[in-house]
């Protein structure tokens, strides 16, 4: 569990130079790659468990980095794994998200960004996608299959490219 007291939980106080950047690329308005003022550290990497809709147990990983300066929106990349079971990262996105951001104690928003690595593709390309919800409070979910689930807003996807991703981490992903 990542422990960061010192970050803020307030959209408003998120680095806004990094928000702003998220909104221009998910809506089409820019292309241009942020300047970061320090790289990001992998605070975490780890196969991370979910359930997807159908209740089945599901398999992704995390990495989980974090900007030295506290302002700054936390990145976290999330990669289908080949041998995953159940649902895809893409379909389960929202289930996802929520179950990282409590325990974690992440601020929202996040900077959330689906990897598709090529051993995942079925014989197509490595693709990234950085992913914008609709709204980032976890909220409790119905229950299905007898299930209460945390869930967020709804996502949006906006496809980068890898030299997009490691300018937003400061290195190699």
């Amino acid at each position: 569990m990542l422990n960061r007291s010192a970050y803020v939980t307030s959209m408003q106080r998120v680095g806004d130079g990094v928000w702003a950047w998220i909104i221009a690329v998910a809506v089409g308005q820019t292309t241009d790659l942020p300047l970061l003022r320090e790289p990001m550290h992998l605070a975490s990497d780890y196969i991370h468990p979910y359930k997807d809709a159908g209740g089945r147990h599901s398999y992704c990983r995390l990495r989980i980095y974090l900007p030295d300066e506290v302002l700054d929106a936390p990145v976290v990349i999330c990669s289908e794994l080949p041998n995953n079971p159940g649902g895809s990262i893409t379909n389960s996105a929202e289930v996802i998200v929520a179950g990282v951001i409590r325990p974690n104690e992440l601020p929202t928003p996040v900077v959330w960004i689906e990897h598709w690595p090529e051993e995942s593709t079925d014989g197509d390309e490595e693709s990234f996608e950085l992913v914008v919800f609709s709204s980032y409070e976890v909220t409790q979910r119905a229950p299905y299959l007898g299930e209460t689930r945390a869930w967020i807003g709804d996502a949006t996807w906006k496809r980068l490219d890898r030299a997009t991703v490691e300018v937003l981490v400061g290195g190699k992903v």
